[in-house]
């Protein structure tokens, strides 16, 4: 595993994170879609958007997971 810098740990947060959503419903745009991500593929759901924690771009905690580069993501 590679040391952790400081630039790594800034690219450690809710911007970067695989779980994000993009929302226009909440100020930051971004809410957290854990909930959404840990449920299985087969039976996924996605409920309101409201029901998911507004985030801030610069928060982290410790469930950030590194978003996959592919061709729908725009960066």
């Amino acid at each position: 595993m590679p040391p952790m810098t400081l630039e790594r740990i800034a690219v450690q947060c809710c911007k970067s994170c695989a779980h994000v959503l993009n929302s226009d419903s909440s100020e930051t745009h971004l809410r957290c879609g854990l909930g959404y991500y840990i449920q299985p593929p087969l039976t996924r759901k996605q409920g309101r958007m409201d029901s998911y924690p507004v985030v801030e771009a610069h928060e982290r905690c410790g469930r950030w997971r590194e978003s996959l580069k592919g061709v729908l993501k725009r960066d």
